[in-house]
């Protein structure tokens, strides 16, 4: 492959720059991908303009996973929109008063309704099914989707029966061929598993947040101006999946608990009926039911069919005909419109940077630093959340590693699992907070919030799980104490949390909202739900 050097680091430094401060993704996305196709044509912007299309945005479309994810995100629309219309929220809402008073409470119970997803990456069914319930205890959208993503890929990197534990538990297996040893991979999951220090760091960090009350940066702003206006978007946010006027429900009508009920029940009995019917779960077993199905397929179909239930719920209480509830399910899909433009970008703009061999390059600058062992692992993992943060895989930036970190960590006898977590922990990492990564787009769209308001108030937090992970990783490799690392590094996390929220209170302490307002043209402090 061509070595392009520095160059290779331009598009995704074009697209990251411009959408912080543009606050336009769609646009980023498109001058990025021009200017990295353009160098891959040797210059010459008439061939790059073709050529863009033709390699780069159109294949990631055949690709029947990718057709998979979209089909999801079309779908999840219409059904969350359902969902509003019926009132399913604050139905839902009212019931848990008794036990969920507070605000905080809202988002501590949301963070653990997590687990109930851990057969997949969160982001999506999370969003859409908490949702309701957070705006209804006026949680912002951009807190819903830091929630979101920080579970996200972070949950599902830890759960061996998501497609994420099967994929890594491949790689590992690989390297261990490769090194002649024996085992299939799930030998080392355990070990890979109790040393992936950002996936549990960033997964404790949401819960101390959540049930401390810390905020940091804007987000902290944000909460407080759902507190003090009652408004869950900032002034000159734009929701990538915007709300409609269709959607603002009546505030003293009483919605019965069945709108929420039915549609979930219906969603989990068809999607686990799905999972256990392609998985075999006869001949498979449970866990090998969940190995053997595609998921994506299971969570088509259960949402697919949440969605119509709505209809039939809305219709029994005469909301609306048959007919109009599907048009109006019809209309919640086309929503995901702007969502999928971006998801594409995305994909083609990973598509270049892979051309371009952008891990490539980082791979042969992080080899020529010279490092002690003890503290290899450290670096493994800060080289991973380079590449990750710049192309926005964190999948492709583990695969390049994991032929990196398992020799050298295996040649200098610190153990594979640990050289495999590093590894994970660093693609992690920009999956969680890259602004081009899917991750945090899917986060974005199922909280509707603005994607780059969540991006901005997302990294923060990330940074400092990463900080916080690149100690833990310092503590192990050097005491060669697993728990002593993980210890040592949650605490830096908590207190550097603690610190910076100290720092956002006095610096917005004197904040005036009404002012904001006036300033955007809006005078009403109605929230935008």
């Amino acid at each position: 492959m061509e070595s392009y050097g520095i160059l290779a680091l331009l598009p995704a430094a074009i697209v990251i720059i411009l959408a912080l401060v543009t606050k336009k993704t769609h646009l980023s996305l498109c001058i990025g991908i021009f200017i990295g196709v353009i160098i891959l044509c040797g210059g010459n912007p008439l061939t790059a303009f073709p050529v863009m299309f033709r390699d780069y945005i159109i294949p990631p479309l055949t690709s029947e996973g990718n057709i998979r994810t979209l089909i999801i995100i079309i779908v999840i629309q219409g059904m969350a929109k359902m969902l509003k219309l019926t009132g399913a929220g604050p139905a839902m809402a009212n019931s848990i008063k008794k036990v969920v008073k507070t605000k905080r409470g809202a988002e501590t119970i949301t963070t653990v309704a997590g687990f109930a997803f851990i057969y997949t990456e969160p982001c999506f069914l999370l969003g859409v099914v908490m949702r309701p319930i957070t705006e209804a205890y006026n949680v912002t959208k951009i807190k819903l989707a830091y929630i979101c993503d920080s579970l996200g890929c972070n949950m599902a990197a830890l759960s061996p029966i998501c497609s994420y534990g099967p994929y890594y538990v491949g790689l590992i297996a690989a390297e261990l061929a490769a090194l002649g040893l024996p085992g299939d991979g799930w030998n080392m999951y355990g070990e890979y598993w109790t040393h992936n220090f950002y996936s549990m760091i960033a997964i404790l960090l949401v819960y101390f947040v959540c049930i401390t009350g810390k905020d940091i940066g804007k987000l902290w702003l944000a909460e407080k101006r759902a507190d003090v206006t009652g408004r869950l978007v900032a002034p000159g946010d734009v929701p990538v999946v915007p709300d409609q006027a269709d959607e603002v429900l009546d505030p003293d009508k009483k919605y019965p608990l069945r709108n929420f009920l039915i549609p979930m029940g219906t969603m989990l009995v068809v999607l686990f009926g799905c999972v256990f019917w392609e998985g075999n779960i006869v001949e498979n077993g449970l866990l090998g039911s969940f190995r053997n199905c595609t998921i994506t397929l299971a969570i088509v179909c259960g949402l697919t069919a949440a969605g119509l239930s709505s209809i039939v719920v809305g219709a029994c209480e005469k909301m609306f005909t048959l007919v109009e509830g599907f048009q109006k399910w019809l209309e919640g899909c086309y929503l995901a419109l702007s969502v999928v433009m971006i998801l594409a970008l995305a994909w083609a703009l990973s598509s270049v940077s892979s051309a371009l061999d952008l891990s490539g390059v980082v791979a042969v600058a992080v080899d020529k630093i010279g490092v002690s062992p003890a503290i290899l692992p450290a670096f493994i993992f800060l080289a991973g959340a380079v590449m990750s943060f710049a192309t926005g895989s964190s999948w492709g930036t583990t695969a390049l590693l994991m032929p990196i970190a398992v020799p050298i960590c295996y040649s200098y006898g610190l153990g594979i699992g640990l050289g495999a977590a590093a590894a994970v922990a660093g693609g992690l990492f920009g999956d969680h907070c890259s602004p081009i990564s899917d991750t945090t787009i899917k986060a974005s769209m199922a909280s509707g919030c603005d994607h780059i308001a969540h991006v901005s108030t997302q990294i923060p937090y990330a940074f400092t799980a990463g900080a916080a992970t690149f100690v833990a990783y310092l503590v192990d490799g050097l005491t060669n104490s697993l728990i002593l690392g993980l210890v040592v590094g949650f605490a830096c996390a908590a207190v550097a949390i603690l610190v910076q929220n100290k720092m956002t209170v006095n610096k917005y302490k004197d904040y005036d909202f009404n002012a904001e307002i006036a300033e955007t043209g809006e005078f009403a402090a109605k929230a935008e739900v």
